[in-house]
């Protein structure tokens, strides 16, 4: 169904507020900045978020809706435990290359308390429960070392988050080319980590 004028400028307006927010910073970024970003007045932009907060939880929800697809893509059909989730963390990887502001964006929804980030990581819940009872199931089929499914889970996707931050962080130092590099290594150290985390035990 095609988007009305509206709800293009609208999106629009969401996509560029989470690249001001993702490289200013929540505090920094600029609502008349945003909206002349984007070729429209500061008050169309009160139009359709009529405060800051309003629209940072807009880009969180934009945020955690799109993350959450690329994740439920890259699980779809049969796989091991250790291709599952190899496929996550190159679907997340290819999402910060296309959309740098992303981490960035992330790190900030972090540091602004826990309600914002819980805004982003509702979209991620059906597949935070299903990743953990996938981890469960390896587990008792002798797949995966015996280990606490959700601790496990969640230091894999700190793992890969906070190697995106530190990446988009030094593209701010050495350039988007040579950041790029450093992606793609960074990348390959969280997959032989993952790898590493996922071996099955030893017989």
């Amino acid at each position: 169904m095609p988007r009305t004028g509206g709800e293009r400028r609208r999106t629009t307006i969401v996509e560029e507020s989470i690249r001001q927010f993702g490289r200013d910073g929540y505090n920094g970024a600029s609502l008349e900045r945003i909206a002349q970003a984007v070729g429209v007045r500061k008050q169309t932009l009160l139009y359709y978020f009529p405060t800051k907060d309003d629209l940072l939880e807009a880009c969180l929800a934009a945020a955690g809706q799109r993350v959450a697809e690329e994740i439920a893509s890259a699980l779809e059909g049969p796989a091991t435990p250790g291709e599952r989730a190899e496929h996550v963390i190159h679907a997340v990887y290819s999402l910060a290359e296309e959309w740098p502001e992303f981490p960035m964006f992330i790190r900030e929804a972090g540091r602004l308390g826990p309600t914002a980030f819980e805004r982003f990581g509702g979209f991620l819940e059906p597949l935070r429960v299903s990743a953990t009872e996938f981890l469960q199931a390896g587990m008792d089929a002798g797949l995966i070392r015996k280990q606490d499914p959700g601790l496990l889970l969640f230091t894999l996707y700190t793992a890969v988050i906070g190697s995106l931050t530190e990446a988009s962080v030094l593209s701010s130092f050495v350039g988007a080319d040579d950041a790029r590099s450093s992606l793609k290594r960074r990348e390959t150290e969280v997959v032989e980590l993952v790898r590493a985390a996922l071996r099955p035990p030893e017989v």
